[in-house]
């Protein structure tokens, strides 16, 4: 499977002992602070967006604001000499008392907000094992029913979710691959609870599975997209989070809410914009063995991958250079599946990818992809993961691996999920010292909502060449719950406990809570 480089985790070496710290506390004060930067404008009754897009196409400023905060098409006059970026901007704005900040090159705008957090949800805290030997069951799907809300267990089976009061008395359901699906009543009172899944069969569904070649089901899957996706414009909000292990210890953690713009299922060839509300993060303040990384453009990159929209890899041109094979049935959120086996024909110079899909059988629409890169594009990898090289340090990828996932909403697909994990073995040539990486990114879709008249403008938009623990410059807990996220591991629990440096993203637009 031929994929664009959209899939791919950019990733930046950069020397041991370097402090990851000192730079946010530069841009973020002191004159280096793009809002005393002194500028001539000449905007005589001019619309408010208007002035923006022009300052940032003529000095390349990215604004982030909550477009229903600002009334962007209210005609001002900019006429200023000799004044700085915050004065025009104060002055533009003055009616609206808002606040201005910047981060890097980015200025952010937002309201005065109060700090007492309504507690307007319910929490359900929870750990879901398998009925047969109570072990943990990672990864299972949990949402309300007809609801686009929903979250995930963690690794250790264990989840956290918010959910709004008015969907007391709900169906919550729950799924994995391989079990059978539960649903519980949500209660009216913050609850604990231990789950346990039942090991699943194909018998569960009395549906008769025809058989059909592998090729023939990836024509009906790309046949009958707009009948299982959405055909209007989705706003979806999500939580992205990465991690960096050196040789299984935690060395960094970013964690975001962020929103993305997602277009019609027919509009194959539109790429997603997505935009940060607020972050967090922790970099461990001490010294590494052999070098620090930084990931570069995650929550960009990640929004984009959407296999059953973006399907270049089974259509068209690319197609023909793989095949398929059918592996069986498999059982994927209450439905049966086909699974269908896919690895390329030949590989050429580019990145090639192998591995599984799963197509419900019934409607033919795609409801999880599981692949990885090549051996041969492995061994590749090296030009297309790494921008920047420390000195005498060797890189060399050894894995890479993504899985999407899907889940039903309104008689329809929505995307889940997407999570990516990376090792890069390292070697020291100077030193003689050798160490393992393990980078782990996941987005969570929590919510949708109609996204008619919500795009994200490219000034808004997180670009594939930042870096998101160097965006994240302030941290305010209250922000958190109202807000689903993944729960993360204990030892995960423990690099944010007492964080030097927990930080915060000022919101950039319009938030869709939960």
């Amino acid at each position: 499977m031929r994929v664009s480089v959209q899939l791919i985790l950019i990733i930046i070496l950069i020397a041991p002992n370097t402090c990851c710290f000192a730079q946010d506390k530069v841009l973020a004060q002191g004159k280096s602070n793009v809002l005393y930067e002194i500028l001539d404008v000449d905007y005589p009754a001019t619309k408010i967006e208007a002035i923006l897009d022009s300052l940032h196409n003529l000095y390349d400023y990215d604004f982030s604001y909550d477009p229903s905060q600002i009334p962007t098409d209210s005609i001002v006059n900019g006429v200023y000499k000799q004044q700085s970026l915050y004065f025009i901007l104060k002055d533009i704005l003055r009616p609206y008392d808002l606040l201005i900040s910047s981060i890097g090159r980015q200025v952010i705008i937002a309201q005065h907000k109060d700090k007492a957090a309504l507690n307007n949800y319910i929490t359900i805290n929870g750990t879901i094992v398998s009925a047969d030997n109570s072990q943990p069951i990672p990864l299972v799907n949990i949402a309300i029913k007809g609801q686009p809300l929903g979250t995930t267990s963690n690794t250790e089976g264990e989840f956290t979710f918010l959910i709004p009061r008015e969907h007391i008395h709900s169906k919550l359901n729950l799924s994995s691959i391989g079990y059978q699906s539960d649903s519980l009543l949500i209660p009216n009172t913050d609850t604990t609870l231990l789950v346990a899944l039942r090991p699943q069969t194909i018998r569960l569904k009395e549906i008769k599975v025809v058989y059909l070649p592998a090729d023939e089901i990836v024509k009906k899957l790309i046949k009958n997209r707009e009948r299982n996706y959405f055909t209007d414009p989705l706003l979806l909000t999500a939580f992205f989070r990465e991690s960096i292990k050196q040789d299984g210890k935690y060395i960094e953690v970013s964690e975001a809410v962020i929103e993305i713009f997602k277009s019609s299922y027919l509009d194959t060839d539109d790429t997603e914009n997505a935009r940060f509300i607020k972050g967090r993060k922790k970099v461990e303040d001490k010294e590494v063995s052999v070098a620090r990384l930084k990931l570069a453009g995650g929550p960009a990159l990640f929004s984009t991958i959407d296999v059953a929209k973006h399907l270049n890899f089974i259509s068209g041109q690319d197609r023909q250079n793989y095949s398929y094979t059918y592996q069986g049935k498999e059982i994927v959120h209450n439905r049966v599946a086909y699974k269908l086996g896919f690895k390329p024909i030949s590989e050429l110079d580019g990145i090639y990818y192998e591995g599984d899909l799963y197509v419900d059988v019934e409607s033919f629409a795609l409801i999880r992809a599981e692949f990885g890169m090549t051996k041969k594009t492995l061994r590749n990898s090296n030009k297309y993961f790494i921008l920047k090289n420390a000195k005498k340090v060797k890189s060399t990828p050894t894995f890479a691996y993504y899985s999407v996932d899907y889940r039903p909403y309104n008689a329809k697909w929505l995307l889940n999920s997407v999570r990516g994990e990376l090792i890069i073995k390292m070697q020291d040539k100077r030193n003689k010292i050798k160490s393992e990486y393990q980078i782990s990114s996941d987005m969570l879709i929590t919510d949708a909502q109609p996204g008619v008249g919500q795009q994200i403008r490219y000034s808004e938009a997180f670009k594939t060449n930042y870096v998101l623990a160097d965006k994240i410059v302030a941290y305010e807990p209250l922000f958190w719950k109202d807000y689903n996220v993944i729960r993360p591991e204990e030892e995960l629990e423990k690099v944010f406990e007492n964080a030097a440096i927990e930080i915060k993203l000022v919101p950039q637009t319009k938030k869709t809570k939960h």
